[in-house]
């Protein structure tokens, strides 16, 4: 009997997320599409990201040869792994994932003082703590087949010790350290274990204006999400350890891990006050 094989993406019906989707689909894949379930306001209209059944209903009509799986759950809790993990194989027994991408994320920008306990603990769940528990669940039927592909998203903030986003630039910067440790671990099984430092991705997660978005795309600051899903996924079959797309974050990273920290702290000290008057 031919295997069914299954890509799993978390986060999967917006942004970077849903062009993953679409670009694994392109390349033949079946597709488990795990995000938050949609929500309706009190007149029952449709309010903030699509759900996944209306994600994976509009990739069936796309690609009919495909089997596409919804999954609508809150990856921000500890159970949540392994809730996922029973739903994939309680709707299909037979399904085989080969391609897990631990892409989910949020990103609450001020200063860390003002972030509440829950922002706190839904950041850490959700980036580090989900991402972990998918991988030491998936990861060993991969090793036992001989196959299988891990991308957990990093960012460009990994690198960097940056103020207003501390707490994700560390979860970020825990999934590079995770990522490259298991790639180590994984290495010779046939498991490519990856990861990829974008700096800004033109999806909703930044929230600017038209004109800004634009500029900064011109620029190379920022990049289209189907350039960016390809480019991870080209990345990710070919075997590399990670990648971090535009010279311009090359060049940006060096910079900012070259200033001196008591300039860091000033300018830190001037945008908190600046901020604090708002």
């Amino acid at each position: 009997m031919t295997e069914k094989v299954y890509a799993l993406v978390t986060g999967g019906t917006s942004g970077m997320g849903l062009e993953y989707v679409r670009e694994l689909a392109r390349r033949g894949y079946n597709v488990i599409v795990a995000a938050l379930p949609g929500r309706t306001d009190e007149n029952g209209n449709p309010v903030g990201p699509p759900s996944p059944e209306v994600i994976c209903d509009l990739m069936t009509a796309e690609y009919p040869g495909l089997d596409f799986i919804p999954a609508g759950i809150d990856l921000a809790r500890t159970e949540a792994a392994q809730d996922l993990y029973d739903r994939v194989f309680a709707v299909r027994p037979d399904a085989v994932v080969e391609v897990l991408i631990n892409n989910a994320g949020i990103i609450n920008i001020r200063h860390f003082r003002e972030m509440t306990a829950a922002q706190l603990n839904r950041e850490l769940l959700l980036h580090n703590y989900t991402t972990t528990m998918l991988c030491h669940l998936f990861l060993p039927e991969m090793e036992k087949r001989g196959k299988g592909y891990v991308l957990n998203v990093s960012s460009l903030a990994a690198w960097l010790p940056e103020p207003f986003i501390s707490t994700y630039a560390a979860t970020k910067a825990y999934n590079r350290i995770f990522t490259r440790a298991l790639r180590t671990e994984y290495y010779g099984t046939g498991v490519k274990v990856a990861t990829v430092y974008f700096g800004a991705v033109d999806t909703p997660l930044f929230n600017l204006k038209p004109s800004l978005r634009k500029l900064a795309r011109n620029l190379h600051v920022m990049i289209t999400p189907q350039k960016a899903a390809r480019t991870a996924l080209d990345m990710l079959f070919s075997g590399r350890s990670g990648r971090m797309p535009g010279v311009v974050n090359h060049i940006g990273k060096w910079f900012c891990l070259a200033l001196p920290r008591p300039l860091v702290a000033k300018i830190d000290r001037y945008a908190t006050e600046k901020t604090s008057r708002r």
